[in-house]
């Protein structure tokens, strides 16, 4: 028997790389930790894929997470 992987383990980033944050969905307005949006780091690029489905991925470039970082620690002191 051969062990397959499929196309979307293949494209997984390392452990090292991805984190699952608990959210709330304003939309689903589903309880606190409802929503995971998985973060992960992917050839240099910063991805979130809310409620961990693929269905709505968004990629920020270097200086774009870097503009996400500074904001955020400007908000949370």
């Amino acid at each position: 028997m051969t062990n397959r992987t499929t196309d979307a383990a293949a494209t997984e980033p390392a452990s090292s790389n991805r984190k699952v944050i608990q959210a709330t969905c304003a939309l689903h307005r589903g309880s606190v930790g409802f929503a995971n949006v998985v973060v992960s780091k992917r050839d240099g690029r910063i991805v979130f894929d809310p409620h961990a489905t693929g269905a709505c991925v968004l990629t920020l470039a270097e200086d774009q997470a870097v503009a996400l970082r500074d904001a955020l620690t400007r908000w949370l002191g």
